[in-house]
């Protein structure tokens, strides 16, 4: 669970929902990523900062995507050793969103992974990439940072691969990729901000909350 008196870098949204998937029993830990960038700030988001969406990138900038996830690893392998038999699991929202799809693309540890609307999932690189895991995908259907066009290249791309090649888990209990999509906008999950969504937001916390349960309980 989040200490009384966390280190500065999350937000209270990410803090409130380590405190609730602990109340179900998991062991949760929510890295301060941001920390590759500017240490010890909480970024905040748009309807919190008052800036355009260029402006609201620019804390990203100096953040390496690539060195961040020697960080990803890292609490990875910590989790890993702190459970007798555990199984791990990521969840990401946005960046995180992406950071989540790349770790279940390429590291063996992980054994399922969520991922909120992550900006960059639907670059040709990145898209192409190939889950080692279960994952779940949240897409909604319109945002600045994923067009709809990119967005059914992605799922496109998905469903090509494994109606190809097939399952690639001997004791896989449903699709690699399953894709969720809404009529809501980019960052629907955020509760406070104009594009909150609550009706998508229960949908897709419901069905990630299942999802996590299905693969990650032994």
């Amino acid at each position: 669970m989040a200490p009384s008196n966390p280190m500065p870098g999350l937000s209270q949204r990410i803090r409130g929902l380590v405190n609730e998937h602990a109340a179900r029993g998991y062991l949760v830990v929510a890295p301060s990523l941001f920390g590759r960038g500017r240490a010890g700030q909480d970024h905040g988001y748009l309807h919190e900062m008052g800036f355009s969406g260029e402006q609201l990138v620019k804390p990203l900038q100096p953040v390496d995507s690539s060195r961040v996830m020697l960080d990803v690893q890292t609490v990875v392998d910590w989790a890993q050793g702190q459970v007798a038999q555990g199984r791990v699991g990521i969840m990401g929202f946005c960046w995180g969103g992406l950071l989540a799809w790349q770790a279940a693309c390429t590291m063996p540890q992980v054994f399922a992974a969520a991922s909120f609307y992550g900006g960059g999932m639907t670059h040709p690189e990145v898209r192409r990439l190939r889950p080692l895991c279960p994952v779940l995908v949240h897409l909604p259907s319109n945002g600045a940072w994923m067009t709809q066009e990119a967005m059914d290249e992605f799922v496109a791309a998905q469903r090509a691969h494994f109606a190809a090649h097939g399952e690639v888990s001997p004791d896989q209990k449903g699709p690699m990729v399953q894709i969720e999509r809404y009529d809501a906008a980019y960052g629907f999950d955020h509760a406070g901000s104009r594009q909150h969504d609550p009706m998508a937001s229960q949908a897709a916390r419901l069905k990630s909350i299942a999802f996590l349960d299905k693969y990650l309980t032994i």
